[in-house]
């Protein structure tokens, strides 16, 4: 093998190692995301997980709309999502990671299944218990060095009462964010959690191989599938034909009175 051959595959396996231990570290940093959702340090996953330089960093969680930036983040983690800490837990786990990262190296786009369970506490300090499960995409980006999420979006599939089926309980969904506010979000991408009188869309599909980032989150996680949702129905509607209401109103949330 001559030299420019032997430099050249030593350069690709060097690609490859890095783009090895990039998925390494994404799994690292989403297995971080989910030991810190817990309410004693629930208020650390910006600071922990999130790329908070980036100045569309941005999460949305159900019908909650999308916050954009690191003051946003950080409030939604720390304010809207604070709850009692006594009797309350949250449970999620990770499931059917695929995780691409670009060919220049520096982002990454991954999707994970997630089944879990909470408890909240209502205004009585009655806990209830709650099958809950759905999906994640994510963007990661590298931030000095190291890799953060950049965008991120929790595609909740049902959230149930403990004792009852999906099935027989999906009317009462919880919906909006569990503490009123005063930020102004981004509107709704997507929300049409699980009922019985609809057809499922396969949201977020997987991330495909890529060279450089560009688009959105919702281009990719949509994929072929978004020209051909969009034309008839909005980012809500099917769930506000199942329900009869307008989605992120606060209901039946134990913790929102809190």
């Amino acid at each position: 093998m001559e030299h420019k051959e032997m430099e050249a595959l030593l350069q690709s396996c060097q690609r490859e190692l890095e783009r090895l231990q990039a998925v390494n570290e994404i799994q690292k940093i989403m297995g971080r995301y989910e030991v810190v959702h817990n309410p004693l340090t629930m208020w650390r996953t910006p600071i922990d997980c999130f790329a908070l330089t980036m100045p569309d960093v941005s999460m949305e969680v159900s019908d909650w709309g999308v916050w954009v930036g690191a003051e946003a983040v950080q409030y939604l983690f720390g304010t809207v999502m604070k709850e009692e800490p006594v009797g309350t837990m949250f449970i999620h786990t990770l499931a059917t990671p695929v995780i691409e990262v670009a060919g220049d190296g520096q982002t990454a786009k991954g999707t994970w299944h997630s089944p879990g369970f909470e408890t909240q506490v209502d205004a009585q300090r009655v806990p209830h218990g709650f099958w809950c499960w759905g999906s994640y995409s994510v963007d990661f980006i590298k931030e000095n060095g190291a890799w953060k999420i950049w965008h991120m979006k929790w595609w909740r599939t049902f959230r149930c009462d403990y004792y009852k089926s999906w099935t027989d309980c999906w009317q009462d969904i919880m919906t909006g964010p569990p503490k009123r506010h005063q930020f102004q979000t981004e509107p709704i991408t997507f929300f049409h959690p699980y009922d019985t009188l609809t057809v499922r869309e396969p949201f977020p599909v997987n991330p495909k191989p890529y060279e450089t980032y560009t688009g959105t989150m919702m281009d990719w996680a949509m994929g072929e599938f978004k020209d051909e949702y969009f034309p008839g129905d909005t980012a809500t509607s099917k769930f506000e034909f199942a329900h009869g209401k307008k989605p992120g109103v606060i209901e039946n949330n134990p913790s929102a009175d809190l």
